[in-house]
């Protein structure tokens, strides 16, 4: 993190090159109208270990500025599609958005500024170009709406300190892990890894908005695998983000986590394995709220409502019903803590430098609203949110931060799974399905491919009429998102906090989702990859 001498040196100097993007000129091609500097600080710390011996223990530091200069004006600038392909690693642009990180002589980080201000304004002029060129043999489908909204001047500096970091202790901490990972049966492989990153942004643009925010994030990896006799492999794994070191499992407490996941992973060595189903299925908090998050999240991102390319599942569905039951799930990336744990995908200010404010998206199980970014949508009523957020070189485009799932008539875990069993005689399957654990998931958004979503199930059960269990193995629930969320029929009592990391367009970012278990009458599930 950036100390608060060199914070002191570095915002005038951001704060003058951002004025200077404005003087720049080529005869017969529009002015620019805005320009704003999005600088990340990074110290990173990673160490891995496995089988008792580290692998990896490596600090490093870097920079990298995100420029946007925009030509034209507020109304029409040459930025198209939402903003969602302007992620291009062969840009020339690209090669200048890493700088220096020399703060005794700032004259390279001057210089890296300009070059990069002058390719990022060359490419604007040839993106400004091609949108006209287009417009001539095409109808413009976002013509009535502002490409971006002018915001006040705000000045909010925050000065921080970065946590310490023993990296002998956590070096020492992987080692030991991975040892006692090594030590337990059958265990083909594994690995323990401690990641550390402390970011600070300092965002700076022509509008006089200085914004300076300071962000941490501390992972534990433990993985441990096996092979079943018939040579597939099998694998759990321990997965920790935390904005806190203290928040982290002590030794103990992981090697509790880890006996657990081992357990785990010996049932499904002798589970049984299905290859597809559909029927009835309980998720667990966590793989209901990677539901939530693939199945609606992604599709609420406003910015996906000006890509022509985007299947907008929920486009002119405001104020009507998509869930079933009343059901309210908002975003709120001023949610810092839930139930004493800190949210990792929580911030004060999105990478537009817009304070960030809650969205209500469904509200008794209606369609509210969007995740906006400072260009205006195609939706009715939405107002700015501040829920633009990239993570490098990308255009911040909407993104969820703190997404919390809950029910207006929840229900206990016990009667969530009796109605589980009664759904099951209702529909006169064999068995249901209870998801306890996933690994991840993903969802197509896209017009080009099929409206879909998946996830990766680690650990479930089938469950029979009589209420007995067994373990099983080997497919991940798929499915469409307007069946999927039509399919909810009830949701626990009781919420969980799940703090990941989530990939999309404008790069991978933290976030966290607050969610309780969701019964659906009907799931489908295909055979694992």
């Amino acid at each position: 993190m950036i100390t608060k001498q060199k914070l002191d040196a570095l915002i005038p100097i951001l704060a003058k090159d951002v004025k200077r993007a404005l003087k720049m000129r080529v005869k017969g091609f529009p002015h620019p109208y805005y320009c704003s500097f999005l600088l990340r600080d990074i110290e990173w710390f990673n160490t891995w270990a496995s089988s008792g011996s580290t692998y990896r223990k490596r600090a490093d530091r870097s920079r990298t500025v995100y420029c946007d200069i925009r030509v034209g004006n507020y109304r029409y600038d040459q930025t198209v599609e939402g903003g969602l392909h302007d992620n291009d690693e062969e840009i020339e642009s690209y090669d200048y958005v890493k700088v220096p990180i020399d703060d005794s002589d700032f004259d390279g980080l001057r210089i890296s500024l300009w070059k990069l201000t002058e390719a990022k304004f060359r490419e604007a002029l040839a993106d400004y170009n091609k949108k006209e060129t287009w417009r001539l043999s095409n109808i413009d489908p976002n013509k009535r709406y502002a490409s971006f909204t002018k915001m006040p001047a705000k000045k909010l500096i925050k000065y921080s300190r970065p946590e310490f970091i023993n990296e002998l202790r956590w070096a020492e901490y992987c080692r030991n892990a991975s040892k006692f990972i090594s030590e337990l049966r059958n265990i083909s492989g594994n690995s323990v890894e401690f990641d550390a990153t402390q970011e600070t942004k300092i965002f700076v643009n022509t509008e006089g908005r200085i914004i300076v925010q300071h962000h941490q994030i501390f992972t534990v990896i433990a993985n441990l695998m096996t092979l079943t006799e018939s040579g597939s492999q099998l694998s759990q794994e321990v997965v920790c983000n935390a904005s806190t070191q203290r928040e982290l499992p002590n030794l103990r407490t992981l090697k509790s986590m880890i006996l657990q996941k081992y357990d785990q992973l010996n049932d499904l060595v002798s589970a049984k394995k299905i290859h597809s189903f559909s029927g009835p299925v309980l998720l667990n908090p966590m793989p209901a709220g990677l539901l939530i998050h693939e199945a609606i999240g992604h599709r609420l991102e406003g910015s996906r409502l000006l890509s022509s390319g985007e299947g907008q599942t929920f486009k002119n569905q405001e104020n009507k019903k998509v869930i079933n039951i009343p059901v309210y799930i908002w975003d709120d990336p001023t949610y810092k803590t839930f139930r004493g744990t800190r949210c990792v995908g929580a911030y004060e200010y999105d990478d537009e430098g817009v304070k960030a404010s809650p969205a209500l998206l469904v509200e008794d199980g209606y369609l509210r609203g969007f995740l906006n970014t400072r260009a205006n949508i195609p939706a009715k009523g939405n107002k700015i949110n501040g829920h633009a957020r990239n993570a490098k070189h990308q255009r911040p485009i909407s993104r969820m931060g703190v997404t919390i799932v809950k029910g207006k008539e929840p229900v206990s875990s016990r009667r969530l799974r009796q109605m589980l069993i009664e759904e099951i005689i209702k529909q006169k399957k064999p068995f249901g399905m209870i998801v306890y654990e996933t690994s991840g998931g993903e969802t197509d958004t896209t017009s080009y491919d099929f409206q879909a979503f998946s996830g990766e199930i680690s650990y479930a059960t089938l469950i029979y009429p009589d209420g007995s269990e067994v373990v099983v193995r080997g497919v991940d629930f798929v499915g469409t998102p307007l069946q999927a969320l039509n399919n909810i029929i009830a949701v626990g009592d009781k919420q969980v906090i799940d703090n990941h990391y989530c990939g999309a367009e404008s790069g991978f970012i933290p976030v966290t989702t607050i969610c309780p278990a969701i019964l659906l009458s009907n799931l489908e599930l295909q055979a694992k990859d």
